[in-house]
Formats: C-alpha cells, sequence, structure tokens
C-alpha cells in the first residue's frame, strides 16, 4: 500500500466510520518513511479542514450522488489537485483511478477518471456572493455554525475565527515549574520559544513534542496556551482542597498541583476508568503527588463528597469543541448544530451537582473549549438566575486568532 492508498484508507475511517483523527494516524503509518507520514498526515488533515470547499469544487459535476467511499476518494484528490502545488495532476489522477479500480469492482473507475480531468480542463466553480455562505464554503466550516457566530459576535469575529481555523496549529507546552523553568528550558534547547499568552507556556518548532527529550523527563507537557489559563483563573493556593471535576486526560489537575507546588490536595474525577488511567500516567511523568484521581460520574458529585467542603472547583466541561476546529478537523467534518441539545443539559446537572460542594467564600471555575454563548455566557446566566448565593466575579472568552491558540471560554463563580 503506496501512501496515497494509505490516506484515502484512514479518510475513510475517520470519515466514514468516525474514527478519532489523531488515534487512525497514530497507529496507522509508522511502518512508512518520513517523507511518506508526512504525505499522509498532509493529505488527511487538509481534506478534511478543507472537506465543504472541495466538494463544493466538484459536486456540481455529477447527476448521480456517488458511494460515500468514493465522494471520500474526490474529497482527496481535489484537495492535492487545489493545494498541494509539488504534487504533478497526472500523479493524482493516476493514483485516484487506481484506488476506484480497486473498489466496487471496478464499476467507478472511468467516472473517478472523467471527473477529475473535467476538473482539471474547466474554470473553478463560482462561490457564493453571499458574504455568509462564501465564508462557509471557502473555509468550509458549515453554514448554520458561521451563522451562529455572526449573530453571537458579528461578521468580523465569525471571519476571523473561520480564517484562523485553516491555519497550522502551533504546537504549545507548559513547563513544569516544579522542576525547570522556561528561561532553562529555551537555553537547552533552540526550539523552545516564549510563548504569546501563558506565563508558563512555550513554543516548540521542531518534530514531535511528544518525543522529546524534556516531555519524557517531565519538564514539560503538551498543552495549548489557552487552555493553561484556566488554572491561572482558578489560582488555587498551596495546602487548599481542591475538586477537578472532569479531570482527565490530567492536564488542567497537573497546572492546579504546580500551582500549589504540590501542596495540599487535589481530587481528579473522571467518568471512565481507563481515562482515569491516563491522569495517573501524566502524575507518574511529572512526579506530582497531592492529586488523586478517581473515577466518579460529575452528574453525582453532589452525592460522594461532603458538602461546603472545597475550597476550589474546577468544572471543565464537556462541550462542541467550537474552539478547537484547528486542531481537531474530525469535529469540523462529524458536527451537527443538534449536538448541544444533549451537551447543555449536562453542563447545567455538573453545575448544579458541583456547586453545592464549594465553601462559603469558595471560587468556582467553569471552562470550556468552545466558542458558543449558549454553553458559556447563557449558562452562567442562567446558573446565576437559579443560584443566588453565587456572583460571577469575571468571564473571559480567549478568541482563537488573537493568541494563535485554541478558542477557550471561562467564568469565575464565588460563592458568597
Amino acid at each position: 500500500m503506496n501512501a496515497r492508498e494509505k490516506a484515502y484508507e484512514l479518510l475513510c475511517e475517520i470519515v466514514l466510520k468516525k474514527k478519532y483523527s489523531n488515534l487512525a494516524l497514530r497507529h496507522g503509518i509508522n511502518d512508512f518513511s518520513a517523507l511518506d507520514r508526512s504525505l499522509i498526515v498532509s493529505i488527511v488533515y487538509g481534506t478534511m479542514q478543507n472537506y465543504i470547499y472541495v466538494r463544493y469544487l466538484w459536486e456540481d459535476f455529477v447527476s448521480k450522488k456517488l458511494p460515500n467511499d468514493m465522494a471520500v476518494l474526490m474529497d482527496m484528490s481535489i484537495y492535492q489537485l487545489v493545494f498541494l502545488d509539488k504534487l504533478p495532476d497526472y500523479a493524482i489522477v493516476s493514483e485516484a483511478v487506481d484506488i476506484a479500480s480497486k473498489k466496487h469492482k471496478g464499476k467507478y473507475k472511468s467516472v473517478i477518471n472523467a471527473l477529475l480531468r473535467r476538473f482539471l480542463r474547466e474554470e473553478r466553480r463560482e462561490v457564493s456572493r453571499d458574504p455568509l455562505e462564501r465564508l462557509s464554503i471557502t473555509t468550509s466550516h458549515p453554514l448554520w455554525l458561521v451563522k451562529m457566530w455572526e449573530r453571537q459576535y458579528g461578521f468580523e469575529i465569525a471571519q476571523k475565527i473561520c480564517d484562523n481555523d485553516q491555519q497550522v496549529p502551533v504546537q504549545a507546552c507548559r513547563v513544569n515549574t516544579l522542576f525547570t523553568d522556561r528561561e532553562t528550558l529555551m537555553k537547552e534547547n533552540e526550539h523552545f520559544q516564549l510563548g504569546k499568552l501563558s506565563r508558563d507556556g512555550l513554543i516548540y518548532d521542531g518534530e514531535a513534542l511528544a518525543q522529546t527529550k524534556e516531555y519524557n523527563e517531565g519538564k514539560i507537557t503538551i498543552q495549548d496556551e489557552a487552555s493553561q489559563c484556566v488554572a491561572f483563573f482558578l489560582d488555587p493556593q498551596p495546602n487548599e482542597k481542591v475538586l477537578d471535576v472532569c479531570a482527565a486526560p490530567g492536564t488542567k489537575s497537573t497546572h492546579l498541583a504546580q500551582l500549589m507546588h504540590d501542596q495540599g490536595e487535589i481530587i481528579a474525577c473522571d467518568i471512565h476508568k481507563h481515562r482515569v488511567e491516563l491522569i495517573e500516567s501524566s502524575l507518574k511523568r511529572l512526579g506530582i503527588h497531592c492529586v488523586q484521581p478517581i473515577v466518579n460520574d460529575g452528574t453525582k458529585s453532589h452525592e460522594v463528597f461532603e458538602h461546603e467542603s472545597f475550597d476550589r472547583i474546577l468544572l471543565d466541561a464537556p462541550c462542541s469543541g467550537y474552539g478547537v476546529l484547528k486542531r481537531k478537523n474530525d469535529i469540523k467534518v462529524h458536527m451537527q448544530s443538534s449536538d448541544m441539545d444533549e451537551i447543555i443539559p449536562l453542563q447545567q446537572e455538573l453545575l448544579e451537582s458541583v456547586s453545592v460542594l464549594l465553601k462559603k467564600g469558595g471560587r468556582l471555575v467553569y471552562s470550556t473549549c468552545t466558542l458558543n454563548k449558549k454553553e458559556n455566557e447563557k449558562q452562567i446566566e442562567n446558573f446565576l438566575k437559579k443560584h443566588d448565593d453565587f456572583i460571577c466575579e469575571k468571564m473571559r472568552t480567549i478568541f482563537p486568532y488573537e493568541y494563535d491558540s485554541d478558542g477557550f471560554f471561562m467564568a469565575r463563580l464565588i460563592k458568597k
């Protein structure tokens, strides 16, 4: 199997079978050369990042709908023809025809060949002149999402979010301040640079951050800079008792521990045992001892823990993930507007459950990695209407284009 065949196989797994892209790529391309791995990653991520646009360019050519796997083959091939200038057109078409010949008993071999040659021969289809439709197509964001952002934040911000989602995400990490500092790491490794947002953040311009000596020695952990701001927003102090409600894989829990100088007690919860094991693994690698990982359903927290027993609580809630589309293209491919119907009630239930656990005068931070006021500002507004014993001290939205980071929302609540 060559690189393009492998890219096609992985795209079918991700797009049609909804397999996570990072897992598919991590386990699927180890036997290929470094050059081929680079091509596979480029084709897979690039096709998903531009899936609406590339399909828009060819779907007008067909009168009868193609099978889903052949549509993926067309998407992948058009992506290469449009975006990968170093690959010769004849090679892309030839490879696509070869792949098609092995599927459906070769039934669509000639169709794929004809469609791709027609695309090369004719002028590209004109994109809609309507500003929202044009933005949706050219940046491959569903029209309903573009319209929602335009209503909530205005067209200029919506456009900046969509444009930034088309960029390659930076490799960001957090220094483990229990053992080193940013200046030391930058002196030891020229690939580390100061971050733009977090005082513990570094940007890495080398390859494979998770394979570096610094990562394996527990001097850094991989974390976006906007995500790092959440722990600072909670601002835990040494010897306090802290609850991290939805903690896996433990990235924010370990940051809280650093800010507490590994002194005090942090209970880090997740509903799934295998994800709690990820927390345990992070603690061991980073040399942290004050975090206690446990299996716990966050919506039942009020039945498990003593009421008014925590100084600070972090609820990094499950969300739609609209702030991390640059990093997680598979969300972009699979998202539906109906996804919020299940998520918003779950967020409400989690807030209700953990709010009774906070001491009077304590601090609760609610955070998400989404850009959606229904899950963010409105969620806090509705909570405060029901709970006059809480006040919102501060809210912050980080847009991805501001610091070349993920998009994040944070609200800091104080219990009177």
